[in-house]
């Protein structure tokens, strides 16, 4: 059962919510007519950029010793890698700008990195779980979409919902967390992810 649980922390670790994110963007819009090798390039350069980047910051500083281990289980060595995942989030999001992507994926992504920069400011005092903000960040990104164009991926509504489950039950299994840290990290990524949404939506009608 650890090992699972080791698995689905590692599979669904929160510096690979931008990349799944935008699969989903890609998959559950009309940005499913783009070319594959349009995809690739940005699937890629989002895995680069939100993930290989601040993974690999994470590496050197464990491996410097400068107060942080590779899972930053304390709360107190998570603000360095938060800034630098910020940091990162913010020059894809330029990136996808200057491939004048729509408004309503720039303003997700803006999301993410306001629903870090929270996780941040609560870690001062408390520790949350930022696999928890990056699973309701993609719930709620999948439900801005779906409030745009008035669709339903139930399918895709019903995986993300028991992934939830499953990651929640597997940070409480391995002691990461406390219930209240799951409830809240979840609530933290779907709603600022969601009210992200919303604002394109708006300004898609504006």
């Amino acid at each position: 059962m650890r090992k699972v649980a080791n698995i689905l922390s590692i599979v669904f670790h929160p510096l690979l919510a931008v990349t799944y994110g935008l699969a989903m963007d890609l998959s559950f819009s009309y940005l499913a007519i783009y070319p594959m090798k349009i995809k690739l390039l940005l699937l890629s350069g989002a895995f680069l950029m939100t993930a290989v980047v601040p993974a690999a910051s994470i590496y050197l500083m464990a491996r410097e010793k400068k107060g942080v281990d590779w899972e930053l289980s304390d709360r107190r060595s998570r603000t360095m890698p938060y800034l630098i995942y910020v940091g990162s989030v913010m020059v894809f999001l330029f990136f996808l700008f200057k491939m004048m992507l729509p408004f309503w994926v720039l303003a997700q992504l803006f999301g993410a990195a306001v629903a870090m920069l929270l996780a941040l400011c609560v870690n001062f005092f408390w520790k949350i779980s930022a696999h928890m903000v990056g699973i309701g960040g993609l719930l709620g990104g999948l439900m801005g979409i779906s409030r745009i164009y008035a669709q339903n991926p139930y399918w895709g509504f019903i995986a993300l919902i028991l992934i939830a489950g499953s990651i929640g039950t597997s940070r409480l299994y391995l002691r990461k967390h406390t219930p209240f840290q799951i409830y809240c990290g979840f609530g933290l990524g779907f709603i600022v992810i969601y009210i992200s949404s919303l604002l394109s939506y708006f300004y898609f009608f504006i």
